[in-house]
């Protein structure tokens, strides 16, 4: 008899542990599982199973492990991104594609350092599962954030880098902007591949950018080529993500550059070089108007907007090119 009851007790003991390795919170939202007051960032799900009602893929990255980025549109102002991670495994999210609403099932929210570093992640095994709810999304443009909200603070004789609080967290995988930016030091950061993009009237206010998942970078670990000490961006484009590794010194955020139209150097339409479309770009404009002759490298003044119509004029084509980025910029 008691054999019997040793038997049953261990059977009830084993079904409780499996019960508690993947016990869920029924269809978290991607908010419910980003939100958090904690002062280091980390979520309240950290190492649970949990099931989430997921977002649109805005970003697959297929080099080494494969990494999603979704995005719940219902919160397009923060805390409405999460990043997925899944195995090395070649085959795995083959099916999704960008533009896809996705679902997850029993995936395990990490931050634990060694894991995802203190960026909230969705770690993807053998026992998770995703659904494709529909397709066809649109991508959302990028949510334009002031550099002093994602700033960075660097000692380069110690080679640390720490941000001064966790206030960048609600932005953590959401897809951002940080406008008329200046790089300024290239090779920096944990694994070098790091620069920094100033505040072009303020240069000591300035962030971290990498592009080792961009698809358009030849080589994931180093900068695009286009990034170059001294460039002047009217916008800079990408994915949030935060990289913790106290031991070396490291706790900062860092701009992932997605594709190369994520570098916004200049601003079309912007005739007076200050990155915005106003009425100062529409007195240049005027002043050609009708003007004939044009061509490189000044285009008159750059009015000529329709460089691809051989008519070297500026004319209505011209100004209908004007009107789509009227007021776009700052």
């Amino acid at each position: 008899m008691r054999k019997v009851i040793t038997v049953v007790f261990i059977i009830l003991m084993l079904f409780t542990m499996t019960a508690q390795l993947f016990a869920k919170d029924p269809n978290l939202s991607i908010y419910e599982i980003q939100y958090t007051e904690n002062p280091d960032g980390s979520s309240y799900y950290d190492e649970q199973a949990v099931n989430c009602e997921g977002g649109i893929v805005i970003h697959k990255w297929s080099r080494g492990r494969k990494r999603l980025i979704l995005y719940d549109p219902n919160h397009p102002d923060g805390w409405g991104g999460i990043m997925v991670k899944g195995p090395f495994n070649p085959n795995v999210f083959e099916d999704v594609n960008s533009g896809d609403w996705i679902s997850l099932e029993n995936v395990i929210v990490y931050e634990e350092l060694n894991k995802a570093r203190g960026n909230t992640t969705l770690f993807y095994d053998e026992y998770s599962s995703h659904t494709i709810l529909n397709t066809g999304h649109e991508l959302p443009e990028p949510l334009v954030v002031d550099v002093n909200e994602i700033a960075v603070n660097y000692d380069p004789v110690q080679e640390t880098c720490y941000v001064a609080d966790h206030r960048a967290e609600k932005y953590e995988a959401m897809y951002i902007q940080a406008r008329v930016v200046t790089v300024a030091d290239v090779n920096v950061g944990s694994h070098q591949d790091n620069y920094s993009l100033n505040k072009t009237d303020d240069p000591n206010i300035y962030c971290w950018a990498s592009d080792y998942m961009n698809i358009d970078n030849p080589d994931s670990y180093t900068p695009h080529p286009i990034i170059e000490s001294g460039l002047n961006a009217c916008g800079v484009s990408g994915i949030l993500e935060q990289y913790t590794k106290l031991s070396e010194g490291w706790d900062y955020y860092q701009l992932l550059t997605t594709k190369q139209e994520d570098f916004q150097i200049e601003q079309l339409a912007d005739l007076d070089g200050d990155c915005d479309v106003d009425f100062t770009d529409f007195g240049i404009f005027a002043r050609h108007w009708l003007q004939s002759g044009c061509n490189e490298p000044y285009w008159c003044s750059g009015a000529d907007l329709t460089k691809d119509l051989p008519d070297g004029i500026v004319d209505a084509f011209d100004l209908i090119k004007f009107t789509q980025y009227w007021l776009e910029g700052r």
